[in-house]
């Protein structure tokens, strides 16, 4: 693939995220499923990504990571299905992860909205703090992925962000370097700061891709397993292993037939096959598939946790953003960053905003989901039950 056609995918990709991103966030209100601002946000991917490069009919495209929505304390990876379902309620704080590829050629954004009848009304509380520490972190992130600057420096200035508003970044949140077909590349670093671990140490070049994840939480920032089940896995393409069990084998061989490199939803490989479900534990235990835990703050109480992702180019004249960050819910934090700070300084370098292509309209519209009473299924009250175990 030529440079020009490779770049107008990464950024045909990023404008499918930010339109799918935007309208996902619209529908986080009170009485909304989670299950369906997913399953809504993936159908829209779908379509948009069939709709772009007709010409090109056998290249790969769609959904490149599932859309998540994970409430509150919830770290990451909640894609529910119908037995995990969670209906939001009010005030709850959801971060929306949504993800998109044309030919292997990727953007990642999320946002994190609060759920509410009374958006006129500003959030003053630990929410604020969260959300504006998460915002803020994104922003310096991305204006420090520029040639020169070290992983090293970012990992500390996250630190400096969360710190002055009284907040911790998230365990196992990743800068990841991106490159067709790659979601995680060589130059992947962890975004908290681990006494008891090597810290990543080079410099960013001219020519590589980010997505940068910047999830801090208001609490400890340790993460720890939900007690949901993993909807997410991967497939590690690299390893080969005789599976024993004929479930095993049915199973591995649909998801290898279905779906390359990228992650997928595992209800979409297994349907209602009761025989495939059976074949998980095998091809787990044989590290064939890798699933992606849902993990939460580990403190309990009023914890929440909030996201903002962004897919950004490192080009010779400094950073490029390739994904749009959209308005900040109506949050008011006390804390104020000072302009003559370290982090204020970063703040006021320039970071570019990719032009992305035009969409062409869906021919098919995808049906937008609708409330329903909160806690109106077991499942909903059971999820609720589960958001709040401590």
């Amino acid at each position: 693939m030529d440079i020009q056609n490779s770049d107008s995918k990464y950024r045909t990709a990023a404008a499918i995220v930010d339109q799918v991103l935007k309208q996902a966030s619209v529908v986080v209100v009170p009485g909304m499923s989670v299950a369906a601002i997913c399953s809504y946000a993936d159908e829209l991917v779908e379509a948009s990504c069939r709709a772009v490069f007709r010409k090109e009919e056998t290249i790969e495209r769609g959904v490149a990571l599932p859309t998540t929505v994970s409430v509150n304390r919830i770290i990451q990876n909640y894609s529910p299905g119908p037995e995990d379902d969670y209906v939001l309620r009010e005030g709850d704080v959801a971060k929306v992860e949504v993800s998109a590829h044309i030919d292997g050629c990727m953007a990642s954004a999320a946002h994190t909205s609060v759920a509410t009848n009374a958006p006129g009304t500003a959030i003053t509380d630990r929410r604020a703090d969260v959300i504006s520490a998460a915002y803020h972190a994104s922003e310096v992130a991305a204006r420090m992925i520029r040639p020169g600057q070290s992983a090293r420096n970012v990992v500390k200035a996250l630190s400096l962000v969360a710190a002055g508003f009284n907040c911790a970044v998230a365990a196992d949140t990743f800068t990841c370097q991106i490159d067709r077909f790659v979601i995680s590349g060589k130059n992947t670093f962890a975004n908290r700061f681990d006494p008891d671990a090597p810290v990543a140490d080079f410099t960013f070049e001219s020519g590589e891709t980010y997505t940068v994840d910047c999830t801090l939480s208001s609490g400890s920032g340790i993460s720890r397993q939900s007690g949901y089940e993993s909807t997410v896995y991967q497939r590690d393409v690299s390893r080969q292993h005789s599976l024993k069990l004929r479930t095993s084998r049915a199973l591995f061989s649909e998801i290898s037939r279905r779906f390359s490199v990228f992650p997928f939803l595992m209800r979409a490989a297994i349907g209602d096959s009761s025989a495939l479900k059976a074949g998980i534990t095998e091809c787990v235990r044989t590290r064939l598939l890798a699933p992606f835990a849902v993990t939460m703050d580990k403190e309990p109480g009023d914890t929440f946790v909030a996201q903002f992702k962004s897919t950004v180019r490192c080009h010779y004249t400094g950073p490029v953003r390739l994904t749009r960050a959209l308005p900040l819910p109506n949050v008011q934090s006390s804390v104020v960053i000072p302009t003559e700070s370290e982090i204020g300084q970063i703040l006021a370098l320039d970071c570019e905003q990719a032009t992305l292509p035009e969409l062409p309209r869906l021919k098919l519209q995808i049906q937008t989901p609708v409330p329903v009473e909160a806690g109106s299924t077991e499942s909903g009250a059971a999820a609720a039950a589960a958001m709040d175990m401590s």
